[in-house]
């Protein structure tokens, strides 16, 4: 692959990077707040709960999605980027451009 097509792969993922940083970033110190002691009823407690429940839930989503970037900016690094790691061929920028991060368990999901 080109120079400036990694660059560009690079620059994209380096955004999702922070973008990721700072979601995860927020579910924790949200979920770490201190609980609210003047939400006497039970429906408003339990819906709290669920509430920090459901974004640290978010939070994991975006964790292993931090992982995943993380890992193709290595690839990046070590010149592996864009190569399918079962079969070893290019993979199409087209599908690098839509999710430059995929994984390969969620490809092999997707073809059951």
């Amino acid at each position: 692959m080109k120079k400036e097509r990694l660059a560009h792969f690079r620059k994209k993922l380096e955004e999702k990077y922070r973008q990721l940083v700072e979601e995860v970033g927020k579910n924790v110190l949200y979920g770490k707040g201190p609980e609210d002691d003047s939400i006497k009823d039970l429906g408003d407690q339990a819906t709290s709960a669920y509430n920090r429940e459901f974004l640290f839930e978010l939070g994991n989503g975006d964790r292993r999605l931090l992982k995943e970037v993380v890992s193709a900016l290595q690839k990046i690094d070590e010149g592996g980027f864009g190569d399918c790691e079962r079969c070893g061929e290019a993979i199409s920028e087209k599908r690098l451009e839509a999710l430059p991060f995929a994984v390969e368990e969620e490809e092999r999901t997707a073809a059951r």
